[in-house]
């Protein structure tokens, strides 16, 4: 039987593989100003997918620090699903004063998508927490890669009718819906909504507002970056922007996507070995961010192009994104740090400081492709240097 973490990398890479096909998909499909707002939508609800999983953090220590219940205790579904799912509310609700801004004419469809995934998320999220507490390595495995291949098919199916921004923001939706076949189709994962944990409803709750609070903003920077580039861009330059953001999001995918499954390991290695354990990691981000910058100059655009051939971006640039997101990893792995030593408030304030200190430089005066390039360098440069500072000052 494979190991946990080789179940866990292989989720990770059919996740990365298929969502690196989709917004190619995407791309090659829409024209460029529809790709822009299409990948505005992307990373506002991945965003929002990302705060939610900070349910399946504390839904994963909650079940994985209970003993057996014999019947009594707390039902976790009701409670996590009910905390998700006000969450969704929220968003749905402020939705007619900030979807239109932000997803321009395509608001009304864009905005029902976000509310039909975020939806179908917040329980996605909850499945999972339970799948990792119990140790149901190869449930959660699944669960992870079928969304994301699901979500691949969907697309292929859009883009053969040529479903235009909405068909492929449904499609997105629908497909974090899987945990609803999985469910139907296995015991296994029924056996998974009848949870209970040893814990108040009402510390449940506030370790879910705890936790959801710490994952939102570090997706912010992670995965809403589109979204930060849009509300500090005037239209008609977002209108062109397209390139460069698609560009971001294929030079973060090979570091971040595999990182992002990884790093449960770091913080279980941390909270054991100390900071020594992120030497070997820290190690293999550096190599990895040189050498993925020193490709990204020549292939970069010739690769852009293929995808879309109206899409240009210049070598140099696509150096600097690569360095930007070798950047982000190691924030990344700072911040795994920082919650294995148990300084969550050092977590917090560098993805603070990173994501203030990207707004602050994209509206510095310059051209678009200055503007990202800078804010993904300085951004998360500023974040490390916070989690550094005050783990450090933690410590001694």
């Amino acid at each position: 039987m494979a190991s946990p973490t080789a179940l866990v990398l292989g989720a990770a890479l059919v996740s990365g593989v298929s969502g690196y096909v989709a917004l190619i998909l995407a791309a090659r499909t829409l024209t460029p100003a529809d790709s822009a707002h299409f990948l505005v939508f992307w990373g506002v609800v991945f965003a929002m997918y990302g705060t939610l999983n900070g349910v399946t953090t504390e839904v994963t220590r909650a079940v994985s620090t209970t003993g057996d219940t014999s019947g009594a205790g707390t039902r976790l579904m009701p409670v996590a699903v009910g905390f998700g799912l006000a969450l969704v509310a929220v968003v749905g609700i402020s939705g007619f004063l900030w979807a239109p801004p932000v997803y321009g004419p395509h608001w009304g469809p864009l905005l029902g998508a976000t509310v039909l995934g975020t939806t179908l998320f917040s329980v996605h999220v909850v499945v999972a927490g339970v799948a990792t507490g119990r140790g149901a390595w190869s449930g959660y495995s699944l669960l992870v890669a079928g969304e994301t291949a699901g979500r691949l098919a969907l697309f292929v199916v859009v883009a053969a009718l040529f479903a235009g921004v909405a068909g492929f923001a449904f499609a997105s939706a629908v497909a974090s819906g899987f945990w609803i076949a999985a469910t139907l189709a296995s015991t296994r994962y029924r056996h998974l909504w009848t949870q209970r944990v040893d814990v108040e409803v009402s510390g449940l709750v506030r370790r879910l507002v705890t936790s959801c609070t710490a994952a939102g903003v570090s997706a912010v920077l992670l995965v809403g970056f589109p979204l930060l580039v849009k509300v500090t861009t005037p239209d008609d330059v977002f209108a062109g922007a397209a390139p460069i953001m698609l560009a971001v999001s294929l030079c973060r995918a090979p570091l971040l996507v595999p990182l992002g499954a990884y790093q449960n390991v770091v913080v279980a290695r941390v909270a054991v070995q100390g900071v020594r354990a992120l030497g070997p990691v820290l190690a293999g981000i550096v190599g990895l961010t040189l050498v993925g910058a020193l490709a990204a100059w020549p292939v970069g655009p010739w690769a852009l192009r293929i995808v879309n051939p109206d899409f240009h971006v210049d070598g140099p640039v696509f150096a600097g994104l690569v360095l930007g997101a070798g950047l982000v990893a190691v924030l990344t792995v700072t911040g795994a740090a920082a919650v294995a030593l148990d300084h969550h408030t050092v977590y917090l304030a560098g993805w603070i400081a990173a994501t203030v200190a990207t707004v602050a430089t994209l509206l510095l005066p310059g051209g678009l492709e200055q503007r990202v390039v800078t804010s993904l360098l300085v951004g998360p440069a500023v974040g490390v240097v916070v989690h550094l500072l005050g783990g450090h000052r933690r410590v001694g």
